[in-house]
């Protein structure tokens, strides 16, 4: 992963928007590879501790004993895990979405593959030991605030995704999916004052955006408002430039993402109509071909010819012929 960069000179505010709508090196922030203002926001101990506390239902009050565990890779599909924290042996692992992914149990399968294994390194347990190696238990969640309809919660299985279905799948991973747009989870946002002012914040920006301002003027306005309103004001006053630039670039690469779905379906559905074209003239083809033997097969037959001596002469095998004649007088009846 680059280096980030703390985007304070004013002078250069819209040469790093631009930075990160194309993902240029000098942000360090790459259209694969990127964080996003959720990971920022919770990438310190404080905030993380609160996430934690909301999530799990704790009270935990000393953020020194979290560990942050947050991958520095592009394991996890081509971003970071938003979130990933260690406390008192307890692993969670948070995921913000705007878009709804079937597929979190799958990508979360192989981040924490990768995460147990950083972990065994470090903690140098060892696997081939007589004894059980104890390792952190783990909670996968997903926090969803898309524009389309989702639950309140929900549970997302990996072997939902297996071809063949069992009863009792040796493999299963689940994540849990809570919906935290506005008046879903208001209990879980209301104890992480973090989540609820990012969330609001998000709100504001959409609001804003929907009345016809451009995305960029809907984010600049509504930093802005927050910070006046109280709404997560330090990190805004802190680091307002990095976030209007990254707010704009991952709605850039939402656009661009939905906008790529758009263009698969709309290749399936033209793919989808050429093929049935092609099987319908296929199709055409074969009662042609098959009407004209018929005929041949009728003449034949009318001049006593028998079965082999039609086959021959028409090359077809004798099969075929005595099909055809089975379809020549189901037509006559």
């Amino acid at each position: 992963m680059g280096k980030r960069h703390g985007l304070t000179n004013k002078n250069t505010e819209q040469d790093n928007n631009n930075n990160y709508r194309n993902g240029s090196k000098e942000t360090g922030i790459y259209r694969n590879h990127k964080d996003g203002v959720a990971y920022k926001l919770f990438s310190g101990k404080k905030e993380s501790l609160s996430l934690y506390n909301s999530i799990m239902r704790t009270d935990y009050t000393d953020p020194d004993e979290l560990e942050v565990v947050t991958l520095n890779s592009a394991i996890y599909i081509g971003r970071k895990n938003d979130n990933a924290i260690i406390l008192h042996f307890n692993m969670l692992l948070t995921e913000f979405q705007t878009t709804f992914n079937p597929n979190m149990p799958l990508r979360t399968l192989i981040y924490v593959s990768n995460e147990y294994e950083k972990y065994i390194a470090e903690h140098e347990l060892n696997l081939y030991s007589e004894y059980i190696q104890k390792i952190p238990t783990p909670y996968f969640v997903t926090l969803y605030y898309g524009s389309k309809e989702q639950p309140e919660k929900q549970i997302l299985r990996l072997s939902d995704a297996y071809k063949n279905k069992t009863e009792n799948p040796e493999l299963e991973l689940m994540v849990t999916q809570y919906n935290v747009n506005p008046s879903y989870n208001e209990e879980l946002k209301r104890r992480c004052p973090e989540l609820d002012g990012y969330i609001k914040y998000v709100e504001k920006t959409r609001k804003y955006h929907k009345t016809g301002m451009t995305y960029e003027e809907a984010v600049k306005k509504s930093v802005d408002e927050c910070i006046e309103e109280g709404i997560l004001k330090e990190f805004f006053v802190k680091n307002k430039a990095e976030v209007i630039s990254m707010t704009i670039f991952e709605y850039d690469e939402e656009e661009h993402m939905r906008l790529e779905r758009e263009e698969q379906y709309r290749k399936g559905e033209e793919a989808g109509e050429a093929r049935g074209i092609e099987i319908g003239e296929n199709r055409g083809r074969c009662e042609g071909e098959n009407n004209k033997l018929k005929d041949l097969i009728r003449k034949k037959l009318a001049k006593g010819k028998a079965i082999p001596q039609i086959a021959d002469e028409v090359e077809e095998t004798e099969e075929k012929v005595i099909e055809l004649i089975k379809e020549i007088e189901t037509e006559q009846v």
